[in-house]
Parts: structure tokens; sequence; C-alpha cells
């Protein structure tokens, strides 16, 4: 607390009011609201500089010395908005942020294969744990309302699984013929609460960026609110702007649908609502990546008549 009020008055902020949100502080003064926040990265200054130097504009720098132990930003009303137009704005943002930082790298057949082997352990290991659950669960005299349903659709899990190892299988064929991997500066935290939407869009809180394959930014924002928002709409939207290789879109399909691992406790309510949103998310996420597919048979046959 004293190293807070120390970075304060530093800057002659004198607050009357906070107001906590999430993680981070509203500070109201009678020159305006900031918010301050603990720094997580320590070189967030060669991050804002360099996306400055790509010509990105659409984050917020700190107005505070970058080596203090907190950032204070200027605090920037956001317009009222639906989600759905809300989340299609940070598609134009976030394949901003893709097209300006993209670069390319070499990569080795050794790389492609530990990414493969990585994927496919991974697949074959939630195959056996859904098996023995399986077994375990069928050995029960009576079985909890949570069990039973997942029994029920025990067969969508290994169909799942099953299309997570083709889909697998045709990634390695593509990337073992293309040695170049792109990689992006991707937020690699991305969601609606990290996008400022208004005059002066912003996205915020880049404490988890990192320079990867694209494809991430997008996995996040999807299982973050593939419930309540139209995500087929929105990744056409992010893909008018940045187009996924085949390969990409491919890995990003692999990532979406593996099933997660199921945990079960004691609590027979959160089991019934985890198994329950388990199938739902199988089921949302499987018909996404059909569409996706169907759209990319059309595309290639429609060039192939031409």
């Amino acid at each position: 607390m004293n190293d807070f009020k120390e970075t304060l008055d530093k800057y002659n902020i004198r607050p009357y009011k906070y107001t906590y949100m999430n993680k981070a502080c509203i500070l109201h003064t009678n020159d305006g609201k900031y918010v301050i926040k603990n720094k997580k990265r320590c070189d967030k200054d060669k991050l804002y500089d360099y996306l400055l130097s790509r010509d990105f504009s659409f984050f917020l720098y700190p107005e505070n010395d970058l080596e203090d132990d907190y950032e204070i930003y200027s605090y920037i009303k956001e317009v009222e908005i639906d989600d759905d137009e809300k989340a299609k704005d940070l598609m134009y943002i976030i394949s901003d942020l893709h097209n300006r930082t993209t670069s390319y790298k070499n990569t080795d057949l050794d790389k492609i294969k530990e990414i493969y082997e990585d994927k496919n352990a991974q697949i074959e290991y939630l195959f056996n744990y859904y098996n023995d659950l399986e077994e375990v669960f069928m050995k029960h005299v009576y079985n909890s309302p949570a069990e039973y349903l997942l029994l029920r659709n025990i067969d969508k899990v290994y169909n799942t699984l099953n299309y997570s190892k083709f889909l697998l299988e045709e990634w390695y064929k593509i990337s073992s013929n293309n040695r170049k991997m792109r990689i992006s500066l991707i937020h690699n935290h991305l969601s609606l609460d990290h996008f400022i939407d208004g005059k002066d869009s912003k996205l915020i809180n880049f404490d988890y960026a990192e320079y990867n394959t694209p494809i991430y930014d997008f996995i996040n924002f999807y299982k973050k609110h593939y419930q309540e928002l139209d995500m087929d709409n929105l990744y056409q939207t992010y893909q008018h702007r940045f187009k996924f290789t085949k390969e990409e879109e491919l890995l990003f399909f692999i990532e979406l649908i593996i099933p997660n691992k199921l945990k079960f406790s004691d609590n027979n309510f959160n089991n019934c609502r985890m198994v329950y949103e388990f199938n739902n998310y199988l089921d949302i996420s499987r018909e996404f990546i059909l569409k996706q597919e169907e759209k990319y048979k059309s595309r290639y046959n429609t060039e192939k008549a031409k």
C-alpha cells in the first residue's frame, strides 16, 4: 500500500474516491479519472515501442514511468453498444495487430514432429482417460446425474477425439512440406473484457502478449465467448482481414476441438453443470468447424471450376 501511495504522490495524483474493478483500481480525481494496476511485465516499454513502430496505436500507453511498480492509465469511457457490435470491432483491431506484426521464421521438421507428437500424445491420453472413466461409471449400480449424462454422450467424446486425430494427420502432411511458420505479436488474453470500444478504441492488458502463431488469439476469444456470440460471423470478419493458411486453420481446429479433461468433485450440481457445458462446447465447436470446412470446399470448387 505504501508503494501504491508513493507512486500516486510521485505524479501528484490526489484521488478523492477509489473504485475497484477486477484487478484494477479506478482513481477519481478533480483532474479526471485514472486506472492503476500492478505491473506484470518488466519489458512493456519495448513492447509498446514496437507497436508504435509498426504504426499500431490501438492500445493504452501508461501515464507514468514504465519502471514503476504500478501502471497508471487515463480512464476511457466506453460507448454502450451490444456485444456483437463490440466483438466485430474487436475483430478489426486484432486482425490489424496481426497484419502489422507478421513475420516468418524457418521451422525444421523436428519442430513440426514435436508439435505432432505432443498433440497425438494428448489425444491418446484423453482416449484412455475417458475409456477408464466410462468403465468405472459402468460398474456403478446407480449413476449420479452427471455420470449418466457423460455416459449418454461418451460416443460424442470418442468421435471428437477421432476427428481431432484426423485433423492432426492432415495438418502434419501439409506442415511437413512447408518449413515456414507465420508468427505475429498476439495479445494472448483476448476477450471483450480487454477491449474498450468507442471513438478511440483500445486493446488493454498486454500482460501475456508474445510472438506466436496468430491462431491463439481467436482460440482464447472463442473459448471465452462461444456461447453468447455468433462465432461463425466473427471468424469470417477476422478471416476477411487476416486469412489463416490451411495449416494454420487445421491447427486452429485441432486446438479448438480437443476435449478438456473433466475432473469430477463431490458436488453433484457442479458436476452436472460441468458435463453439460462440456457437451455443449463439443456440439457447438464441431458445428463451427464443419461450417468452415464446407465454406473452404465451396471456395476450392469454385476456384477449380474457373
